[in-house]
């Protein structure tokens, strides 16, 4: 199976792997009506703790000084942001 490096520019350096990943993330306790608190998904490319607005796949902006994150599934989701995934074996 060819790797990266195959593809690397002349040279033999690596362009490093983009690390995103999908998380959940909701409005914190509080911060809104609970009715309002659905699990929105949003990407993360980096620490959680570096971002300072979630852009939810639904378009949905929570400030990350109001939101709590989970690597999984959490709470009502949002149906919006689940219409939007790849169907599985698509991604």
């Amino acid at each position: 199976m060819p790797d990266a490096s195959e593809n690397a520019p002349s040279g033999g350096r690596r362009t490093p792997a983009r690390t995103t990943r999908v998380v959940a993330v909701r409005y914190a306790p509080g911060a809104v009506a609970e009715s309002r608190r659905q699990a929105h998904l949003a990407e993360a490319d980096g620490p959680v703790a570096d971002v300072v607005r979630w852009t939810t796949a639904c378009g949905e902006l929570i400030p990350a000084d109001v939101a709590e994150v989970s690597p999984g599934p959490a709470g009502m989701p949002c149906l919006r942001c689940l219409v939007g995934l790849p169907a599985p074996g698509r991604a």
